[in-house]
């Protein structure tokens, strides 16, 4: 198997790059769930024909959602309704991560109270543990994932309970939720309200957690995953912190302006536009005197100004005098975050609305 160049591990780019397509790089492909696969009841576009690609080609698939209300088997009806065949044994939830977590620090028949869906319920039985709802039950722990139905009376209950001295566990703290209708309030907006009520802050399980990543990993049994995630804060910042490649996709929360300002902590190791990134090569960016080259785009920082120069043209794309709108490829922008990310000084007060120029229909 032809590997994903480590290019961000041995310090000769920001950026990895696989000279064959990606899928014949790994044996394992993580994916985020919301605004990669899909968008509430509906899939994201190329995404059902580059999974059926990728699990033909013999790549496992393996996804990893920090939806913490339905259970596997729902994750998995959905994405078949959606025509991407999935075992209930290739989803690994928030719920998942959070009932394990529990399981390692509490002994079977612990009662934790339950502010979430059904997939919290069903995890937390899997592992001998015993859901209640009400603070009068006297639980030991507080576990709260996402529910859309959730109301004051749930929140009231937390907050009761962690009162009483229970441990507050949150499946994740993401702060928005991406949907066909637009961003909503994720658990992390939820939490916030148990957590400022009563002046504590939950332990958080799911991603950017090291530990969901690293089980989802021993469950699908590969040995060079790589993680796919349109979200910086979760999919990219946790794939980071377990020590795996990532790629970025354009198709929910996180941008090119985004990257560009983002932390080590939170930069993806490969981009595509989708999923077709899955069969797609990703070419090496290198640097080339004081610039970086990415095939034909190269891009500087020249007086704390980012510059891209791609077909016979410079574009300054922050600063004072920064363009006020740009569609570059997305090799410029591969360009970009190499110089971006290893600048000193770069000013991006002022930085360009960037646009990724689709490659193909």
């Amino acid at each position: 198997m032809t590997e994903i160049h480590r290019s961000s591990l041995t310090g000769e780019s920001p950026l990895d790059s696989c000279e064959q397509p990606l899928i014949a790089c790994t044996d394992l492909v993580l994916l985020d769930l919301d605004g990669v696969v899909y968008r509430g009841p509906h899939a994201v576009a190329h995404a059902a024909e580059s999974l059926a690609t990728a699990r033909e080609r013999g790549v496992s698939l393996h996804y990893v959602t920090n939806n913490a209300g339905r259970p596997p088997q729902d994750v998995a009806d959905h994405l078949r309704d959606l025509g991407i065949p999935t075992l209930e044994n290739e989803v690994t939830t928030a719920a998942q991560a959070a009932a394990v977590l529990i399981a390692a620090d509490y002994p079977a028949g612990t009662k934790v109270l339950v502010v979430g869906g059904p997939g919290l319920f069903l995890a937390l039985e899997e592992v001998g543990m015993v859901p209640v709802t009400s603070a009068e039950d006297d639980p030991a722990v507080v576990v709260q994932g996402l529910s859309r139905t959730l109301a004051w009376p749930e929140l009231a209950e937390a907050a009761y309970a962690i009162g009483n001295g229970a441990e507050f566990i949150a499946s994740n703290l993401d702060s928005t939720l991406p949907t066909e209708r637009g961003m909503a309030p994720g658990n992390g907006s939820l939490v916030a309200a148990v957590a400022h009520a009563t002046g504590v802050r939950p332990r958080a399980t799911g991603k950017p957690e090291p530990e969901i990543f690293h089980q989802a990993a021993e469950r699908a049994g590969g040995r060079r995953p790589v993680m796919i995630g349109d979200r910086l804060d979760t999919d990219i910042a946790g794939a980071r912190a377990a020590g795996y490649p990532s790629m970025h996709v354009f198709t929910g929360v996180d941008g090119p302006r985004e990257l560009l300002r983002a932390g080590a902590h939170e930069r993806p190791t490969l981009l595509a536009h989708d999923l077709r990134g899955l069969l797609e090569p990703h070419p090496a960016v290198a640097p080339e005197g004081d610039s970086w080259r990415c095939r034909d785009a190269r891009a500087q920082v020249r007086d704390s100004r980012l510059e891209l120069t791609e077909n016979g043209l410079t574009t300054v794309l922050s600063g004072a005098d920064a363009a006020a709108e740009a569609t570059i490829s997305l090799d410029g922008l591969r360009a970009l975050l190499a110089a971006g990310w290893t600048a000193d000084g770069l000013d991006l007060t002022r930085l360009t609305d960037l646009h990724v120029a689709p490659e193909r229909a």
